[in-house]
């Protein structure tokens, strides 16, 4: 933590303070510890920086401020990580994922978008219930819905930028670039239709219902920004995922039809197919940029 050199020594000791108590995880009730972390008794240590009000004491005081910060970093990662949510229910949520990850990783950033930048990381290293994979997997995917809603949009390739918009034989030699906003991913269960499903209630809906169908399947799938700004996803094939991903860093197609020197036949053969069919696609749906990230 930094501080203005020119603040009063007794500022600086008083924010110290007030930042060591509230960020001290509050229990099932919601009460902060009875104890501060000095070791002292909140009751009595509240009375040496903060005056009672006409109706609450110190320690009350501070127990609202502690509250406040709690609640609204929690909301934070309701709203960031529905499916997650979802799967817990809100109590259960805030009990074995939230508070635990916000103790380990407290917000270091103005910005609460970044809140939740760890989470998938913090399931890898702690959490232990036989669900892991599960959980994993949905703080992935919402973390993916989160981060990709808020990249910036590059100016798509367009049909009318092409000098003839029925022949593609000019792309092959330009440098072509994904959109930053767009993600891959593979799960050996529909996930997606699974999070739809979910988000349609609200958290503790489901804690009295059964949860949705997670049906087994296995095809790539891409999420992306739609027209409006809105996400949307579309599943793929691994040949077409597999070419797409040559563009993250920037690519021309025909350098990113190189690795099907070393891909199967059934892949060969399918880029053969469809590889018209495919570039028309991406540069419909603006997955495609010319414009350097």
């Amino acid at each position: 933590m930094s501080f203005d050199k020119s603040s009063p020594k007794s500022l600086k000791q008083n924010q110290l303070w007030f930042a060591s108590v509230i960020t001290q995880p509050i229990d099932p009730q919601s009460r902060i510890p009875h104890l501060a972390p000095s070791g002292l008794p909140i009751e009595n240590e509240a009375c040496l920086y903060i005056k009672p009000s006409p109706t609450l004491r110190p320690a009350q005081r501070i127990e609202i401020y502690s509250q406040q910060y709690w609640w609204r970093l929690l909301n934070t990662l309701h709203e960031i990580y529905p499916l997650v949510t979802r799967l817990f229910g809100y109590y259960d949520f805030n009990q074995e994922i939230g508070i635990p990850y916000l103790s380990k990783y407290p917000p270091t950033h103005w910005s609460l978008s970044l809140l939740g930048q760890h989470l998938s990381q913090w399931i890898q290293d702690e959490y232990l219930k036989n669900d892991k994979k599960l959980v994993f997997n949905a703080a992935e995917l919402d973390w993916a819905y989160h981060e990709s809603f808020l990249e910036k949009v590059l100016k798509p390739l367009a049909l009318e930028d092409l000098p003839n918009p029925e022949d593609f034989s000019y792309l092959l030699t330009v440098p072509l670039y994904l959109q930053p906003g767009i993600r891959f991913f593979q799960f050996e269960y529909d996930l997606f239709d699974f999070r739809r499903e979910f988000l349609h209630e609200s958290p503790d809906y489901w804690l009295d219902h059964d949860f949705p169908v997670l049906k087994a399947v296995d095809s790539p799938v891409i999420l992306f920004q739609g027209p409006q700004g809105n996400m949307s996803w579309e599943t793929l094939t691994s040949a077409e995922m597999h070419l797409l991903t040559h563009f993250k860093n920037g690519s021309t197609i025909e350098k990113a039809c190189e690795w099907l020197g070393e891909a199967d036949e059934e892949a060969v053969e399918e880029a053969e197919q469809n590889l018209h069919l495919w570039i028309q696609n991406w540069i419909l749906k603006k997955w495609l940029s010319t414009t350097p990230k």
